[in-house]
């Protein structure tokens, strides 16, 4: 992502409101007012792993990252 884009908790925020695992993830983060500023998958990953070990909850956010990153692969 380029300095104009979104960051990742901005971007998540969109699925704020999806009654899907991403939905409830990106409620979860804007809930957290610790929850990192960053776009770094392994930060979000290890701050999130301190968190919770629910699989469910971690293979969301990696696919969350992932996807935010998707553009920058093109």
């Amino acid at each position: 992502m380029d300095m104009c884009s979104p960051t990742f908790k901005e971007w998540i925020s969109a699925f704020s409101e999806t009654d899907t695992n991403l939905g409830d993830l990106a409620s979860d983060i804007a809930r957290d007012s610790l929850f990192p500023d960053s776009s770094d998958k392994t930060i979000l990953t290890e701050y999130i792993s301190q968190k919770t070990h629910d699989p469910v909850i971690l293979k969301t956010l990696s696919a969350a990252i992932d996807l935010y990153h998707a553009p920058d692969e093109e």
